[in-house]
């Protein structure tokens, strides 16, 4: 029978491997890194203590992974992840009743429990079908070969897309919130999380595109040069435009210069997650520009 047992930032790499195992088993990628990992416990709004479990089997081999963490503004909610390869289910099941409980607790009365479960992973739908969850919104993951015509599109009058400067940093973190504001689920983050999440030492953002119109950020992009373990893929992290500049072929226009990025070094295949029910009309946007949908996953969704 496992055990649960509190994670340190030295298990990162034991945390990314379970996660990428499950990732592997379901539809032939990775997700997370052991840097990526390690980040995760410089967030405030995730303490290893309280909101972090591993699954160990009597051989000390980890058998799942699980955390429940939360809006930073306090709203009543939460958000869980659980990944248990295939062939655990007491490791399945003592990881889910933890994550219900913490869930819960972390929610409070009226609050409300999210958890995240990819399409093909049946044996975590049919717990949450059976404790009372629904789904209530579909994420896909999005791809497209970097091969054939990567020309970007053009650019609206007076806007020119530059690298990243750490300079304008605080600029680039106020346009990603005030971008996504109107999106589903969103909450916005401060800018000390944002830096731990995105900027901590080492962090590779050449990747990264800004649109300024003048002095103001219209629209960014937030790359990856990997996804996972995967350094094939070059993974959009974040694509945001501001409202006075969508309809105008920048969200387009940014894509294409990633993909031209990404291309001139090495990347086969450009990747990134949209919500399935986008109001801005995101998806069209990533098929418009040669992507298709390649896996879904679901939040599913009660009340605490």
């Amino acid at each position: 029978m496992p055990e649960l047992v509190v994670p340190t930032v030295a298990d990162a790499a034991r945390i990314a491997a379970v996660i990428n195992e499950r990732s592997r088993e379901l539809d032939g990628a990775t997700e997370e890194s052991a840097d990526r990992v390690a980040r995760w416990f410089t967030d405030a709004t995730l303490v290893a203590e309280t909101d972090m479990r591993l699954a160990v089997g009597d051989s000390g081999a980890v058998e799942g992974y699980a955390d429940v963490s939360g809006p930073e503004d306090g709203t009543p909610k939460a958000w869980v992840d659980l990944r248990v390869p295939s062939g655990r289910p007491e490791a399945l099941e003592l990881l889910f009743a933890w994550a219900q409980a913490r869930g819960a607790e972390r929610a409070g009365a009226g609050g409300k429990i999210q958890f995240f479960a990819d399409e093909r992973d049946a044996p975590l739908r049919t717990l949450l079908d059976d404790a009372g969850h629904a789904v209530v919104r579909s994420f896909y993951a999005m791809e497209r070969a970097l091969e054939g015509d990567l020309v970007p599109a053009a650019l609206p009058d007076g806007v020119l897309v530059r690298p990243f400067g750490l300079a304008h940093a605080m600029a680039v973190h106020a346009a990603q919130n005030e971008a996504f504001a109107d999106h589903w689920g969103y909450t916005p983050s401060s800018f000390e999380r944002w830096c731990a999440l995105n900027l901590p030492d080492g962090e590779d953002t050449s990747f990264w595109r800004v649109a300024w119109d003048g002095g103001d950020v219209a629209g960014l992009c937030i790359n990856r040069p990997c996804h996972g373990e995967d350094e094939t893929v070059g993974w959009v992290d974040v694509l945001a435009v501001r409202r006075p500049w969508r309809r105008r072929g920048l969200g387009e226009a940014l894509l294409g210069e990633s993909f031209r990025a990404f291309a001139e070094h090495g990347k086969r295949t450009a990747g990134l997650g949209v919500d399935a029910e986008n109001t801005t009309g995101a998806v069209s946007l990533y098929e418009r520009v040669g992507m298709h949908v390649v896996r879904r996953s679901d939040t599913w969704e009660r009340l605490a």
